[in-house]
């Protein structure tokens, strides 16, 4: 059974782990020869389950999507997640603009050096990893490799425009994006925080227009564990319906004891956890009680966990994900590769999220015509709400589910 609370992989270690090389293109324009650039690769579940390939989205680290990997696992799948060049444990010698077509590359490079060169897998990609899976999808059919894609789920994506910043503007602007602030900021709140419409619904000119990853101005980088807990927006990636919901039983840790469910959730001292009839977690005891939502199970895990998952660390994060964030500014996925794509008959579901902060609803359905996917599915109304917690069970129940057992 997946576990939801402490940390997002829920104890769960790599069945194998390693590096790949590749030439090092970044940067688009620069004209001296490639040098190395170094991705770091896991793999989990056991080698007989049906091989899943996970692109990780923007700013992420392998740990953010440990409950997509822990659902994975209880439905067979053993997964490889990889984690983008700069990123993490992975390195970049140049610091330039990227695109979707060179991190499409990286992502065949992982699969071929963990897998080999002629593995076959499924596909599912979030967010950004979800621009780099069109990508990857349209160079295995290029190249005559159709095959090795099972079945795709992209979700939480969209398939660009063909209007967008010249390519000498992306990596300035992401740079004023992702500014880390000057200074940190005040000491963290003792609770969770709650949703106001500023962070509901505040947008902020240096994403053009969207919602910012951090509340009450700043870059979206973060100088430590205090100024995460005071500025980062939750709301930025979940919608506040879902947040405000009951949390499900697996994301209340059984063995935490009475005073550590009363120090995350407000329960009273004696705790009992009653599970309803619509599989939330309800936290009562003595003449009180309390229900545990989502909002405070998630926030327990990113305010704990966020250097593990997220890679919005102002000073060692900055330079790298602002060149990685340029390949959602150039991406766009051509009426002539969206038709090679769709006539090569690949299985592919699309997540859709209505309310999304990041990609707009018309854009993710878009996405799904131009690609003649079978199954187009909602999978909440924020960014994320279909990949943690209860929600990573989406795509498995749903599109993806469908696609992988039924027939070719």
């Amino acid at each position: 059974m997946p576990r939801f609370f402490g940390h997002p992989l829920g104890g769960l270690q790599p069945a194998r782990s390693g590096y790949v090389e590749v030439a090092d293109a970044g940067g688009g324009r620069r004209r001296q020869g490639p040098t190395p650039a170094r991705l770091y690769w896991e793999e989990y579940g056991a080698p007989a389950g049906r091989p899943l390939f996970l692109l990780n989205g923007g700013c992420s680290k392998i740990p953010l999507m440990g409950n997509v990997i822990q659902v994975a696992l209880e439905r067979g799948y053993r997964v490889l997640i990889h984690e983008s060049r700069g990123i993490g444990r992975s390195s970049c010698q140049v610091a330039g603009r990227q695109t979707s077509t060179l991190l499409a590359a990286d992502a065949q490079a992982v699969a071929d050096g963990a897998w080999g060169p002629d593995s076959r897998f499924v596909l599912y990609g979030i967010s950004l990893g979800g621009l780099v899976g069109q990508e990857l999808m349209y160079r295995l059919v290029a190249a005559g490799q159709k095959s090795r894609v099972l079945a795709a789920w992209l979700m939480v994506t969209g398939p660009g425009s063909w209007l967008r910043p010249p390519p000498f503007l992306q990596l300035p602007l992401m740079r004023m994006a992702f500014k880390p602030t000057a200074a940190p900021a005040a000491a963290a709140p003792a609770a969770a925080p709650a949703a106001s419409p500023a962070a509901a619904g505040g947008a902020d000119e240096a994403t053009n227009g969207k919602l910012s990853l951090a509340k009450g101005g700043g870059g979206a980088m973060f100088a430590d564990d205090a100024d995460f807990a005071a500025r980062y927006s939750l709301e930025s990636l979940f919608s506040n319906a879902w947040l405000d919901s009951p949390a499900p039983p697996e994301a209340i840790d059984p063995a935490a004891g009475a005073a550590g469910k009363a120090a995350v959730a407000g329960a009273v001292p004696e705790v009992h956890i009653n599970v309803g009839a619509d599989g939330a977690a309800a936290v009562a005891g003595g003449s009180g009680g309390h229900v545990l939502t989502r909002r405070e199970a998630v926030w327990r895990v990113f305010k704990t966990h966020w250097r593990d998952m997220l890679a919005l660390h102002g000073p060692s994060d900055f330079p790298a994900v602002a060149c990685q964030l340029t390949s959602l500014l150039g991406h766009y996925l051509q009426p002539h590769r969206a038709a090679i794509i769709r006539a090569a008959g690949l299985r592919i579901s699309v997540g859709v999220s209505t309310a999304d902060a990041f990609f707009p609803e018309a854009a993710q359905r878009q996405l799904a015509t131009a690609l003649g996917a079978e199954v187009v599915q909602v999978v909440g109304a924020g960014h994320l709400d279909g990949a943690m917690l209860d929600g990573a069970y989406s795509a498995f129940d749903g599109g993806l589910g469908w696609l992988s057992a039924s027939k070719q």
